[in-house]
């Protein structure tokens, strides 16, 4: 497919720097770059799956732990036994 874009003259220079410094030609690097647009779309979606099970397997058994009080987690709960 073949697609014409008007890009400013700016965003054109940009593009053509990022290009250069990768050694590949401008309508290459385009195309790699839309093709990782289109490939990464779905990844946020799967890490944040990924991440939400990972976040249930360590609650898992939480419910057993014992409840503290707030005072536990400021400087005199944790340094209490300390000189």
């Amino acid at each position: 497919m073949t697609i014409k874009l008007r890009l400013k003259p700016e965003i054109e220079a940009n593009l053509a720097d990022r290009a250069r410094a990768k050694g590949i030609p401008l309508d290459a690097y385009l195309q790699s770059v839309i093709e990782q647009i289109v490939l990464d779309d779905g990844a946020p979606t799967a890490n944040l799956e990924a991440f939400r099970t990972t976040l249930d397997a360590l609650a898992e058994g939480s419910e057993n732990l014992p409840l503290l009080p707030s005072a536990a987690f400021g400087r005199d709960g944790i340094y209490a036994n300390h000189d």
